[in-house]
């Protein structure tokens, strides 16, 4: 006989449940309560990446697009005074989603579902359900005009006050007892009300804008729609939360009351919320559910789309979020029927209740984020709370464009597709968490654990490790050590600094000169890296990232602290602004091409060059130049920060000079990964060069008959030994430098080495490499130190980690994008 479906409700769930069934030959009948597919309600709808991914699927695209002007213009106004603005937000989301913003009629975007269905005979209208009945074998639904109707299943798509939920909940009631609260409906808030409508265009509000408008108790949207059309919603918070039992009806009076009291409001200076409302050509008022109810089916019946989850419309999510339920619900439905041994077989109720079920569990979580996600752009536009009002000031300041766009990223980046229809290719920056080589691990809270607590460790055991030396001496080789540098307070520390470095390097005993010729070109890859980190675009759109990447800051720290104190305490830091998933999209990867050219010569100018100088024999340079040179490496991770803008800016400029074109928005060619080659080749660089050091070091000491590679790297004292407490007493300053220095590699050493496993981990968390690559690269991390060295171990997880980022971006046919 095989498997059919009735389709309660034939609004834009129920018309896109009916194109992507008659697509799939899934035989349906679809039943409409009223007269007319398309009424003019006066509702207009946004549709967002994740809704026009689908419309692509169905082939309804062209029919809704025609005659749209993308949302490019976003601007929020407080009362009417323009507090910022963001220009090509569509061309950016659909260089990063392959879609953009589409605002139009409802009735449009009804229309264009409606055309794509070709046997309409099966859209039946005046159909208003009055019963559901189900069996162990058969769904029944009944009509006010007498007809009743058979299949498999029952998928209600009738809105928030949905008969078929209502009958489903009667049928539990008096089969179940208990399946679904009794007060259920009492439970869904209401804590705003809205008036929305279609009215004529204004020159205030040109095609293609967006305007959000703060306000105290109340926000607006007006949106520029098709030439001479505007879209508006008005959202008002009521005095106290009421309930959907208690659902409020408006008269007329209470409508022109409602309007007039915020006749006054200004949109945008020149247009308030009065001209907007009296150019009205249509309009409506309703008060707004806000739930995604926790069960969404019983029996051979399921409620998808507003009947399952209500959302505010500020995030124009409602429609969106029905084709992603409609769109699980039939990837779920096909996997069984495709399992049946023949196209007249029928699936079992437990088949349907595995169908029931798997479509709620993936998309309860995601319902529930987006009812959330709403709410609070609600909050925040509206000025709620006791900061509400002084927070909407900082908003400028504190959106930066990256959080902006990542804020709809987390809305879009795990949207559904109709797996079994193909996909229309459009490039995009950012992928769908479905085209990621793995699923991601929503659940990682025990391995940040372990490794805040490694890192915290490490941090404590370098800062216990610290011990006052003896008297440093006043001369070295004859040469007394410059006292006065700059003139400022300041020359005291580069002083000790250069004596400590001074004794090392000067030391009787060669194995304590050889471990500061391996330590120092071993923090070149850490040098470039946080650089790298510092200039990365979800860093710098964030004042914390900004500070704690800082370069200039984070030098300065490990220069006076250690490395092996500052190190861990930096990758802690890190591990804790990065909570969120701006700083790991790959738009939040990208650096600054100019900025990524400049790296490699800044780094080997402002590091590399000072510390071989530094590590120059004193007999070729001379005592005095030799401490020179000593003290300029103090401040070489210092400058290269520095060196590196200076290098980027030339590098503009002369760009700039000889390029015939228009200077490109770097905010949209940030895409186009042309800091990827640059990236890669500095790791490269900096990965064979402390390779090299590291192999060539082990080489030489290994072949000497009187060096000690124990003496260099070991022999150090450890805070639980018998004399940790106290190790320092009675030892010369030269001796307790060796020590140290011994300790800060360590320290070091294993906190890179806990920060690359982490991030081969994080990479398999967020689904961007498959476990199977995790596992092989978590064992290359550890091999890569023993064998090529802490410094190669670094900068070969971040060539790794920035090649495979990068190559997620689906931004040319066929999916698979030539890697880097």
């Amino acid at each position: 006989m095989g498997f059919k479906a009735i389709i309660v409700g034939g609004g834009v769930g129920g018309l896109t449940l009916a194109n992507v069934f008659e697509q799939l030959n899934i035989d349906y009948v679809l039943l409409e309560a009223y007269g007319d597919f398309t009424p003019e309600v006066g509702a207009s709808i946004a549709m967002l990446p994740n809704g026009l991914r689908i419309l692509d699927q169905i082939g309804c695209r062209a029919a809704f697009s025609e005659g749209v002007h993308p949302i490019q213009t976003v601007r929020v106004t407080r009362q009417g005074v323009l507090a910022a603005t963001v220009e090509d937000w569509s061309t950016r989301l659909i260089q990063r989603h392959g879609q953009g913003v589409e605002f139009h009629d409802r009735r449009i975007l009804l229309q264009a579902l409606l055309g794509g269905v070709k046997n309409k005979e099966r859209l039946l209208l005046n159909k208003r359900v009055c019963k559901v009945t189900t069996d162990e074998d058969r769904a029944t639904v009944e009509t006010a005009d007498g007809h009743r109707y058979e299949g498999d299943v029952v998928v209600g798509l009738d809105g928030i006050r949905s008969t078929v939920r209502n009958e489903m909940r009667r049928l539990a009631a008096e089969q179940s007892l208990g399946y679904f609260p009794d007060d259920e409906w009492k439970r869904v808030p209401i804590e705003y009300r809205c008036i929305f409508g279609i009215g004529k265009g204004s020159k205030y509000l040109p095609p293609g804008s967006s305007t959000q408008v703060i306000h105290q108790g109340c926000s607006y949207l007006v949106l520029g729609g098709p030439p001479g059309k505007t879209y508006f919603f008005l959202v008002e918070k009521l005095p106290e939360i009421i309930y959907a039992d208690k659902t409020p009806k408006y008269s007329e009076e209470e409508t022109k009351a409602f309007v007039d009291s915020h006749r006054n409001d200004m949109i945008i200076e020149g247009c308030s919320f009065g001209d907007v409302f009296d150019n009205h050509t249509s309009f409506g008022i309703t008060p707004l559910h806000e739930h995604a109810f926790e069960k969404w089916h019983y029996g051979r019946i399921i409620t998808l789309g507003d009947a399952a989850h209500k959302v505010n419309p500020i995030a124009g999510q409602g429609g969106n979020a029905a084709m992603e339920s409609v769109a699980a619900f039939v990837n779920n439905l096909k996997e069984r029927l495709d399992a049946l041994p023949s196209p007249s077989a029928s699936l079992s109720a437990a088949d349907i209740h595995a169908v029931f079920r798997d479509t709620q569990d993936q998309r309860l979580e995601r319902a529930r984020e987006v009812v959330t996600y709403s709410r609070t752009v609600q909050k925040t536009y509206a000025r709620e709370g006791k900061l509400g009002m002084h927070m909407t000031h900082l908003l400028p300041l504190l959106l930066s464009q990256e959080k902006l766009l990542e804020s709809w990223a987390a809305i879009h980046a795990n949207a559904v597709k109709v797996e079994a229809l193909p996909e229309v290719f459009r490039p995009h920056y950012v992928p769908f968490t479905s085209e990621l080589p793995a699923k991601p691990i929503r659940n990682a809270k025990a391995e940040r654990a372990v490794t805040a607590l490694a890192l915290g460790g490490l941090t404590w055991l370098a800062g216990h490790g610290v011990r006052k030396m003896g008297p440093l001496p006043e001369a070295m080789l004859g040469q007394p050590f410059r006292k006065t540098f700059t003139g400022l307070g300041v020359d005291r520390i580069f002083s000790l600094l250069t004596k400590i470095f001074a004794v090392s390097l000067a030391s009787p005993v060669p194995e304590q000169r050889l471990q500061l010729v391996y330590f120092v070109p071993m923090l070149a890859p850490t040098v470039l890296i946080w650089l790298v980190e510092a200039h990365r675009r979800g860093n710098s759109q964030t004042l914390l990232g900004r500070l704690l990447t800082w370069p200039g800051f984070t030098a300065v720290l490990y220069q006076l602290l250690t490395v092996a104190r500052v190190g861990p305490a930096y990758f802690l830091s890190t591990l804790l602004i990065t909570l969120g998933p701006l700083y790991h999209r790959t738009g939040a990867r990208s650096v600054d091409p100019d900025v990524a050219r400049a790296l490699l010569p800044a780094v080997a100018l402002g590091y590399v060059v000072p510390s071989a100088l530094m590590l120059l024999p004193a007999s070729i340079t001379g005592a005095a130049r030799w401490q020179d040179f000593i003290t300029l490496w103090q401040v070489a991770p210092v400058v290269v920060g520095p060196i590196t803008s200076l290098i980027a800016s030339g590098i503009r400029r002369v760009r700039r000079a000889l390029s015939k074109a228009d200077e490109p928005n770097p905010e949209l060619e940030m895409y186009k990964n042309k800091d990827v080659p640059h990236l890669l080749t500095a790791y490269k660089a900096a990965a064979i060069g402390t390779a090299a050091v590291h192999v060539g070091f082990l080489g030489y000491v290994l072949s000497s008959p009187t060096l000690s590679l124990p003496k260099i790297f070991g022999e150090m004292p450890w805070p639980w030994s018998p004399a940790g407490a106290r190790w320092e007493v009675g030892l010369a300053a030269r001796e307790v430098a060796f020590a140290l220095f011994k300790r800060d590699l360590f320290g070091f050493a294993a906190a890179n080495l806990v920060w690359c496993l982490h991030s081969v981990f994080d990479m398999r968390r967020l689904g961007y490499v498959t476990t199977a690559e995790a596992a092989r690269a978590a064992l290359a991390v550890p091999a890569s130190l023993l064998l090529l060295g802490p410094g190669a171990m670094y900068a070969g997880t971040w060539y790794w980690r920035e090649r495979t980022i990068a190559g997620l971006s689906r931004m040319e046919a066929g999916d698979e994008k030539k890697k880097q």
